[in-house]
Order: C-alpha cells, then sequence, then structure tokens
C-alpha cells in the first residue's frame, strides 16, 4: 500500500473541489500525508476548517536531518518549504507517491527518485482505472476551473474528456 502525500497546491485544489476522497479511494488507503509545513501553509487560507474536518488526513513531521545533503542541491533548496517537506516524506516511504501541482517540483522530486504526479496525471489515472466517468470528470475540470482557477492545456483537456 502506497503512502500518498500531498503537497500544499495539489492539496488545496482538492479541498477547494471537495474531492479529496477520490485521492483515498484510488490509491486504496486509509489516509493521506500532509508534511507539517504544507498544514501551516493551508492554515493561513479559508481552507483550515476543511482540512480539520476531515479526519483521515495525517499531519506528519518531515525528518530534515536525516536529508541535509540535499539542501546542497541548489534546485531543491530553490523550492518551497512545502515542497520540499513533501520530497522529504516521501523519501522516507519506499512506497511513497507525492501529489504536486508544481512543475519545477516534480522534476526535481524525481531527480531524487520520488515518485510525483500532477493534477492530470492523477486524473487521467482515474479515468484509465475506471473510477471516473466522462460526465464527472467534465464536472471535476469545471470545479478545478471555478473554484481553483485551474487551467488544463487543451490536449490534456481532450485526453481527460475522451
Amino acid at each position: 500500500m502506497a503512502t500518498v502525500i500531498l503537497d500544499t497546491d495539489f492539496l488545496s485544489s482538492f479541498l477547494k473541489i471537495e474531492r479529496l476522497e477520490l485521492i483515498k479511494a484510488f490509491f486504496q488507503v486509509e489516509s493521506l500525508h500532509v508534511p507539517s509545513a504544507v498544514y501551516r501553509e493551508i492554515a493561513q487560507t479559508d481552507l483550515l476548517p476543511r482540512l480539520l474536518a476531515i479526519k483521515w488526513i495525517a499531519v506528519r513531521q518531515a525528518n530534515k536531518a536525516a536529508y541535509e545533503a540535499l539542501y546542497h542541491d541548489e534546485a531543491f533548496a530553490a523550492l518551497g518549504e512545502g515542497e520540499q517537506e513533501s520530497m522529504l516524506l516521501a523519501l522516507d516511504s519506499t512506497d511513497a507517491v507525492l501529489m504536486m501541482s508544481d512543475n519545477q517540483a516534480r522534476r526535481v522530486a524525481r531527480t531524487h527518485g520520488i515518485r510525483a504526479l500532477n493534477i492530470p496525471a492523477f486524473l487521467l489515472a482515474c479515468k484509465m482505472a475506471g473510477m471516473i466517468e466522462r460526465e464527472e470528470m467534465a464536472q471535476i475540470i469545471r470545479d478545478l476551473k471555478e473554484k481553483d482557477y485551474y487551467k488544463f492545456k487543451h490536449e490534456v483537456r481532450e485526453a481527460l474528456l475522451k
């Protein structure tokens, strides 16, 4: 069973559209993990009550000391604290999947051997697994646009709705 870790952008998007349960169901896990830095970032928004209402979200402290060498990696050091802690939590687990929207952060994660998915990749995986029908996908895409100002590239949107 995978350890699913959410970065701030991904968590925020799915909180806004009230679809975090889709992530939990797709990976068939008991809980989703959020680094303490991500929790602190969400705590500065109006999304905190929604996050607190979800009992299967586990806030975890990243072990910064164990990966001190990473801070010498310029690309890693340039990332935000939430992205860094998300990666550190992923490195602490042999079966981690990191959900993050930022392209640069995902590239850095992959250079360190971390499996990382963005929103389109996750939704496509849900579609391929038969978890989301076309109408529901269209609603998720609309909700992300209206509630999170998330825009899909035309070809990605078409692939998701095909």
